[in-house]
C-alpha cells in the first residue's frame, strides 16, 4: 500500500513540476523551481509515452489499471500468470498485457501428507496456468509474450507450445510472439510483420514452430544472416554403400546432427564408429578396423554431395585410399515420442478460484421471507419470538407476526431459529494484501488500505460462516498517524472494490504506546522519531499544524492567482487525509491502552477541533470511561484479553461493560481472523463480565459497532428501510452450542451451511482429480528414441 501512495503522490509532483515550470515561464519574476531529474523524465509518461507496470498477481494487475486511468496513463502491464482469474474485469481495464509463460511445476504431491499441505488454489493454479493465454485470448484482452520470469529463457518456445496445446490458436501465438509486440511499442510500421517496405526481420525453423522438435536454423535482422542451428546443405544420415579401395562395406550413420554416430560392417563383422562429426559438408569418420580386417584405426576425410560421399581414407600406414559411398535408405525417423499426452479439460471457473468459490453472485430475490423466528433486532422493538421478516430487493421491508409471503417469494422456515444483525468487526485485518503497516516513516496518512484489499482472501468466507457481514480494516499500528481505514461488506466472490461499504464515511487509523515509540521492535529500532510517549503526542499537534499551513498555502494561492500567474502548492496527499480530519470528513479510530496517552489523544483532539470517533483496544477506558463518554468517543475493546504485553498489565474483562454503563458506546473486536470467527460468543462475555442482558450483550457486536462506523442508519440492528444483513443461527447466538446456519448481505445468501458441506465434497473430489494430473504428467516420460539396427 506505500508503493501506492508513493506512485500517486510522484505522478501528482511530476504534475506540479510541470505547472510550476510552465508558470515561471510565463512570470520570469517569480522564483525558479526546482530542478528534479526524476521529475523531468516523467513528463513523457504523463504526456502519452508507454508506461509499464509489474504486477504479482491479478489483483494487483486491477490496482495497477486504476492508478494509470487516475493519471491518464497509456499503460501495459506485466502480467503474473494469474490473470485468467479475473479475465472479465481485467479486459474491463483495457489495458494489454505483457505475458510471461513461467507456468508453474507440478508441485510435490507423490506423499499424501505432503499433498495436504498444498491448498486448492495453488492446486489449480498449476492445472490452469497453461489456459492463461487462451483464456485471455476468448476474453477479448491483448496480450504480448515475454520471457521474463522464466528460470530458463530456452524454455520459451516449449512454454508457448504448451500454450498452444492447451487451446491458444497458433496464429494468436504467432501474433503474440511478433506483431503485437511491435505495436505496444510503436514499431509496427517497421517490424512485426513480413511485409514490403518493412525491415527484413524474420525466422527459418525447420517445420511449424509451434510443433514439437520444431528448430530455429536462422534469425535474420535487418536482412543480414545469423545462422542458429543450422543445417547442413546435405544431412549424412541413412544408410549407404561405401568403397574403400577394392573392399565393400556398409555405412550406417544416426543421431541428432550435433551428436552424430554410426556404425560399419564389412562381410560379418561390424563396428561403432569412433569417430563421426560434419562441418560444413565435409565429414569426418574414424573406426578400429581390426574389427573388420583392417589393420589399425582408419581414419576418413570425405566431403557430402548430396546421395554420395567421396573422399580418402588413410590406414595404420600412412597409406590413403579411394573412400566412396552411395546412399541406399534416408534416416528412420528418430523424433522422441511421448508415452502418451495427458489430456486437459477446463475446470469450472468459480470466483474467488479456489475452495469455497462461487460460479456467479449469489441471486438476490425479489422478495424473501423468513417465517417464525426468534429475531433479535438489535432495536427499540427488542428480541421478538415467532416473528417473520420480509426483506425486498435487499431491504428490510416489514417485521411482524403472521406475514403473508408475496407471490414468488423466497420462504425460509426458521421455525425454532434465531435471527440477528450481521456481525459488525469493528477492527479487522482481514483482507488486506502486502502487510498491514507501512511502518517506514511515523506518519502515512497517505496509504489507503482500500488500495490493497484481498477480496480472494479465504478468511472473508470463513468469517461469514461465524456470521460476520461486515468489517472496518484498518492499517496496523505502527505510526502514531497511520493509513486511512476502508470499511467493507464480506460480498464473497466479488472483487475488491466491490467490497467497499460506499455509505460508511472515511477514517483513519492513529496508535499511541509502545508500538509507535518502537519500544517493543528490538535493538534495531530505535532512529525513527518519537521514541518516547511525549514524542507522539508532538508529532500528531505537529502534522495538525502542517496540515493547517497547508490549507493556508492553497487558500492564498486561488484567492492571489486570480490577479497575476503563480505557481501552485505541491499537492500532498499526507496533508489532505490530516485535513479532512480536521474538518470532520474523515473519522479517527485509535490503537490506545493506557490511561494517560487516552486523555492525552482526546485534548489534542479538542485543541484541533474534532472528536474521536473510536478508541480501539483501550484497555484502561474502564478508569476514564467518564471523560471518554464526555468527549464523545466509541471505545472498540477486547472482551478478555490481558497481559500479553507491558502496557495492558491492567486491563480487566470487566472492561467493556464498565465502559457500557456510563454511557460509552462500546463494541467488542477481533483484531484476528481465527477470532472474528466467534465474536458472537465474544459478546456472551459481557453476561457473564458485568452483568449485561443477552440483548445488551449482542448489540457489542451489530449495533454498536455500526454506530461507532457511523453506518448503523444501513446496518447493525434489523428494522424497516435498512440492510438485509442478517443471520440464521441454530440456536441462541450467545450459546457455545449454536452454529450459523446462514449468513445474507442485502438480501444474497452468501453463506449456507448445507451447502458448504456440499462444497467441501466437490473441493476433495477436485483435489483429488488435480493430484492425479500431477501424477500422470510426471510419469509422461518419452521413449527411448530408435536406433538403426545392424
Amino acid at each position: 500500500m506505500g508503493n501506492i501512495a508513493l506512485i500517486r503522490q510522484t505522478f501528482l509532483d511530476a504534475q506540479w513540476y510541470a505547472s510550476a515550470w510552465d508558470a515561471f515561464y510565463k512570470n520570469p519574476s517569480l522564483q525558479r523551481p526546482e530542478v528534479n531529474s526524476s521529475l523531468e523524465a516523467l513528463q513523457g509518461a504523463l504526456k502519452g509515452e508507454l508506461v509499464t507496470f509489474e504486477t504479482n498477481d491479478e489483483l494487483d494487475f486491477l490496482r495497477c489499471a486504476k492508478i494509470a486511468k487516475e493519471f491518464s496513463l497509456n499503460a501495459a502491464m506485466i502480467g503474473s500468470g494469474y490473470e485468467y482469474r479475473r479475465a472479465e474485469a481485467i479486459k474491463n481495464t483495457g489495458f494489454p498485457v505483457i505475458l510471461p509463460v513461467n507456468f508453474p511445476k507440478p508441485p510435490d504431491v507423490e506423499n499424501p501428507d505432503d499433498a495436504d499441505n498444498i491448498d486448492l488454489r495453488t492446486l489449480k493454479h498449476w492445472y490452469n496456468a497453461p489456459e492463461n493465454p487462451k483464456r485471455l485470448y476468448e476474453a477479448g484482452i491483448t496480450f504480448a509474450f515475454t520471457t521474463y520470469r522464466l528460470e530458463n529463457t530456452s524454455e520459451f518456445l516449449q512454454k508457448v507450445r504448451e500454450a498452444v496445446e492447451r487451446g491458444l490458436p497458433q496464429d494468436v501465438a504467432l501474433s503474440a510472439l511478433t506483431i503485437t509486440p511491435a505495436k505496444l511499442i510503436g514499431v509496427d510500421k517497421l517490424l512485426g510483420s513480413i511485409e514490403p517496405g518493412k525491415m527484413a526481420n524474420f525466422v527459418v525453423t525447420n517445420k511449424n514452430i509451434f510443433e514439437d522438435g520444431a528448430k530455429i536454423l536462422q534469425v535474420w535482422i535487418d536482412g543480414k544472416k545469423y545462422d542458429v542451428e543450422g543445417l547442413p546443405e546435405f544431412d549424412p544420415r541413412g544408410e549407404w554403400k561405401a568403397y574403400l579401395n577394392k573392399d565393400t562395406l556398409n555405412l550406417s550413420i544416426t543421431g541428432q546432427l550435433k551428436s552424430l554416430r554410426g556404425r560399419i560392417k564389412k562381410n560379418d563383422k561390424s563396428v561403432n564408429l569412433i569417430t563421426v562429426s560434419l562441418l560444413d559438408n565435409n565429414l569426418t569418420l574414424a573406426f578400429n578396423g581390426d574389427s573388420v580386417g583392417i589393420s589399425g584405426v582408419v581414419r576418413i576425410s570425405a566431403f557430402v554431395k548430396k546421395d554420395k560421399i567421396e573422399g580418402y581414407a588413410e590406414l595404420l600406414s600412412g597409406e590413403r585410399l579411394t573412400f566412396s559411398a552411395v546412399k541406399i535408405s534416408e534416416p528412420r525417423d528418430e523424433t522422441p515420442q511421448r508415452v502418451k499426452k495427458v489430456k486437459f479439460e477446463p475446470l469450472p471457473v468459480v470466483y474467488p478460484d479456489g475452495a469455497f468459490g462461487f460460479a456467479k453472485q449469489p441471486e438476490q430475490p425479489e422478495y424473501v421471507l423468513v417465517k417464525n423466528a426468534t429475531i433479535w433486532t438489535c432495536s427499540n422493538l427488542g428480541k421478538l419470538e415467532n416473528a417473520d421478516m420480509l426483506i425486498r430487493r435487499g431491504i428490510i421491508e416489514k417485521i411482524g407476526k403472521n406475514i403473508e409471503p408475496p407471490k414468488g417469494a423466497v420462504v425460509i422456515d426458521a421455525t425454532g431459529k434465531h435471527v440477528t444483525p450481521g456481525i459488525i468487526d469493528a477492527h479487522s485485518h482481514t483482507a488486506i494484501s502486502g502487510g498491514v503497516n507501512e511502518s517506514t516513516q511515523a506518519i502515512t496518512a497517505e496509504v489507503r488500505i482500500q488500495d490493497v484489499i484481498n477480496s480472494d482472501d479465504i478468511n472473508i468466507y470463513r468469517q461469514l460462516a461465524g456470521g460476520v457481514t461486515a468489517a472496518n480494516i484498518l492499517h496496523g499500528s505502527a505510526n502514531p498517524i497511520g493509513g486511512q481505514n476502508a470499511v467493507i461488506k464480506y460480498r464473497w466472490g466479488l472483487l475488491a472494490d466491490e467490497l467497499i461499504f460506499k455509505e460508511a464515511p472515511a477514517g483513519i487509523k492513529f496508535a499511541l504506546g509502545e508500538n509507535v515509540k518502537q519500544s517493543n521492535w528490538g535493538d534495531r529500532y530505535t532512529t525513527r522519531y518519537p521514541q518516547t510517549r511525549m514524542g507522539v503526542e508532538q508529532i500528531i499537534r505537529d502534522a495538525f499544524k502542517s496540515a493547517l499551513d497547508y490549507e493556508k498555502a492553497w487558500n492564498t494561492y486561488r484567492e492571489e492567482s486570480k490577479k497575476k500567474i503563480l505557481i501552485p502548492p505541491r499537492r500532498d496527499l499526507q496533508l489532505e487525509a490530516l485535513l479532512e480530519i480536521l474538518k470532520g470528513q474523515r473519522l479517527v479510530h485509535a490503537h490506545s491502552y493506557r490511561q494517560d496517552e487516552i486523555l492525552m489523544l482526546l485534548r489534542v483532539a479538542e485543541d484541533f477541533g474534532f472528536r474521536i470517533a473510536t478508541l480501539q483496544h483501550v484497555l484502561e477506558g474502564y478508569k476514564i470511561a467518564e471523560a471518554i463518554a464526555k468527549h464523545g468517543a466509541g471505545a472498540s475493546t477486547f472482551s478478555d484479553w490481558w497481559a500479553y504485553k507491558f502496557e495492558v498489565y491492567d486491563a480487566i474483562p470487566h472492561n467493556g461493560t464498565l465502559m457500557e454503563k456510563v454511557g460509552v458506546i462500546t463494541s467488542f473486536n477481533s483484531d484476528s481472523d481465527e477470532l472474528a470467527r466467534r465474536l458472537n460468543l465474544e459478546a456472551a462475555k459481557a453476561v457473564k463480565y458485568g452483568g449485561l442482558t443477552e440483548e445488551e450483550a449482542l448489540k457489542l457486536v451489530t449495533i454498536n459497532p455500526a454506530k461507532q462506523l457511523r453506518i448503523d442508519k444501513y446496518v447493525g440492528s434489523l428494522e424497516p428501510g435498512k440492510h438485509a444483513d442478517f443471520v440464521i443461527w441454530s440456536g441462541n447466538p450467545l450459546s457455545t452450542y449454536t452454529i450459523c446456519e446462514q449468513t445474507w448481505i442485502e438480501g444474497r445468501k452468501y453463506f449456507d451451511r448445507n451447502e458448504d458441506l456440499m462444497m467441501r465434497g466437490f473441493i476433495k473430489k477436485q483435489r483429488a482429480f488435480i493430484i492425479q494430473k500431477i501424477l500422470e504428467v510426471k510419469s509422461s516420460t518419452r521413449q527411448q528414441p530408435q536406433l538403426a539396427t545392424q
